[in-house]
């Protein structure tokens, strides 16, 4: 059976350094035309980088104090599998 995605919140405009409501699990998309850079950070710093390609969806976990942000604003939203 396939896994269906169980919306949590409400999307936004991810640019800053954002928690996403909180979320374990977040839904990216880069609606932009050229590659993003996604950081994850908590209070200690840095823990993580990724690039994102245009018209791309990726599926992060993070804890729920961690913050994502993005160089050019994408959108985000927080999520579930069931």
């Amino acid at each position: 059976m396939a896994e269906t995605i169980k919306l949590i919140g409400t999307e936004i405009a991810l640019s800053t350094a954002n928690t996403v409501s909180l979320a374990g699990v977040v839904r990216v998309y880069n609606n932009t035309a050229g590659a993003v850079l996604i950081s994850r950070a908590n209070t200690g710093g840095t823990l993580g980088t990724m690039t994102l390609g245009a018209g791309q969806v990726e599926y992060l976990t993070k804890l729920p104090a961690d913050t994502l942000e993005s160089n050019v604003a994408i959108r985000a939203v927080s999520i579930a599998f069931t």
